[in-house]
């Protein structure tokens, strides 16, 4: 090899080494970030607003399809217990929608922390949180009511609370049947419990009318 082929072979290499190094310790950073304590404030708000029963839509995806059909999805039931000041149950019961030929209900815990750098980017001003849960508990045509500990399994939940909006999403993975349901950005609407047999009627007519119209009766 030449003088100029061994250079370039040097600068190639310093530079990988360069990466990597900026690549690990920006992971490392990104770690610590996630495993500082959340502010007090943000959790006595989330503590305050993920309470009880919320209703939010839902995509229920299976893979990547939609199979709510509707793009704003449909009407869930979710079920908010705290276990410790910073540790909170969220229940679905009895899930399904259309003609799925199954029930679902699931149940995990779920934990709080700051967002890393790169969630910063995308959700950007004042107030937003993360919480994330793993090993949660997926029951297909389950007869069971009221919590359950979100102990074992394998489904997991990935979203982002704003303390300040009161607006959240999050992914629900439930791990069975490569299935899933995907709360889209919502603010948080107490009186939708009020009107959840409605909503949910309305969905449905919803459905028929948008399944007739693609000839998928």
């Amino acid at each position: 090899m030449n003088c100029a082929g061994k250079l370039l072979k040097g600068f190639l290499a310093i530079n990988l080494t360069v990466l990597f190094c900026t690549a690990f310790s920006g992971c490392k950073a990104d770690e610590e970030i996630t495993q500082t304590p959340v502010a007090d404030e943000s959790l006595r708000i989330a503590r305050e607003s993920l309470k009880d029963s919320i209703v939010f839509n839902a995509r229920a995806m299976m893979g990547t399809v939609n199979k709510t059909l509707l793009e704003r999805g449909c009407p869930v039931k979710y079920y908010f217990k705290w276990k410790t000041d910073e540790t909170v149950n969220m229940q679905i019961i009895h899930f399904t929608v259309g003609k799925m030929p199954v029930t679902i209900s699931f149940s995990i815990n779920l934990k709080f922390m700051q967002l890393n750098t790169w969630e910063k980017q995308e959700y950007t001003g004042a107030g937003w949180i993360k919480f994330q849960g793993a090993n949660g508990i997926t029951i297909m045509n389950a007869n069971t009511d009221g919590y359950e500990d979100g102990t074992g399994g394998a489904g997991t939940v990935t979203g982002y609370f704003n303390a300040e909006t009161k607006e959240m999403e999050f992914v629900t993975s439930f791990n069975v049947m490569n299935m899933s349901t995907d709360v889209y950005l919502q603010k948080i609407d107490y009186s939708r419990m009020a009107t959840y047999e409605q909503d949910f009627r309305q969905y449905e007519e919803d459905l028929a009318r948008y399944k007739e119209e693609h000839g998928m009766n």
